[in-house]
Formats: structure tokens, sequence, C-alpha cells
């Protein structure tokens, strides 16, 4: 069971990492955008009636993607316990 909640946390903080460094990533951006007003005045179009601010997914793909990571957390974890489980060296008593 420990197993597991060390997968469901660390798929946590994988997730909380991409969220985060996604959302500085665009707010560094919009920081730092600076239009050229010059050549956008000379190439004036139509402009569009709407705009559409990034994608959405179903909270499906979020819980699938939640859980898809976390088993492989659970798997990476599983394996290195196997591995150092076999590796330990008998004690030297002197």
């Amino acid at each position: 069971m420990k197993i597991i909640f060390q997968a469901f946390l660390a798929s946590t903080a994988i997730h909380a990492i991409y969220f985060l460094t996604t959302m500085a990533v665009g707010y560094v951006k919009t920081a730092l955008y600076r239009p050229n007003m010059v050549d956008a005045w000379q190439n004036a179009e139509t402009l569009q009636r709407e705009a559409a601010f990034g994608s959405t997914h179903s909270p499906w793909f979020h819980i699938a993607m939640f859980l898809s990571v976390a088993f492989v957390c659970w798997s990476i974890l599983f394996a290195c316990k196997k591995i150092n489980a076999g590796t330990k060296r008998p004690e030297v008593k002197e």
C-alpha cells in the first residue's frame, strides 16, 4: 500500500511541475511580448470577431493521464524495490 501512495504522490508532483511550468512559460511570453505596430499597421486586414485561447480536454483525459503516470511510477518503484531486495549484502559480524 505504501508503494501505491508513493506512486500517486509522484504522479501528483509530476503533474504539478508540468502545469506550473506551462503557466510560467505562458506568463514569460506574455510579459516579454512587444508588438511591432509599424508592420501591423501596414498589414491591416479584417479582424476576426472571435478569439480562441488554448484548447480543452475532457476531464476523463486528465484522470486517465494521472492514473497512467501513477502506474508508470508504480512500475518503476516496484522494479527498484525488487532490484534492491535482490542485491542486499549479508551483514558481516566481527
